[in-house]
């Protein structure tokens, strides 16, 4: 026997009203709210044309020619998750 109910719109207007109670759930610290970052998330994309310094393009092509950019944009995102302080410069 199927024994699950369909919801009506009464029902999840009805839902909705209850407070959720959150006494049970230990709060996140910062070290493992920075891990909760999804493993195959992918943000959207944008093409960017920038100027870089050679020299940092040759380290960035050190380990090989290619996966220079993808290396960039983890470079990037490491400095933005540590807190880089880049607005001091």
């Amino acid at each position: 026997m199927n024994t699950v109910k369909t919801l009506t719109a009464e029902d999840i207007a009805e839902l909705k009203k209850r407070p959720i109670d959150f006494s049970d759930i230990p709060e996140l610290t910062d070290s493992q709210a920075k891990e909760l970052y999804p493993k195959n998330w992918r943000p959207r994309k944008v093409a960017v044309s920038a100027r870089i310094d050679m020299d940092t393009i040759d380290w960035l092509k050190t380990p090989g020619e290619k996966g220079y950019l993808q290396r960039l944009n983890a470079v990037l995102r490491w400095a933005k998750m540590e807190g880089c302080p880049i607005m001091q410069l």
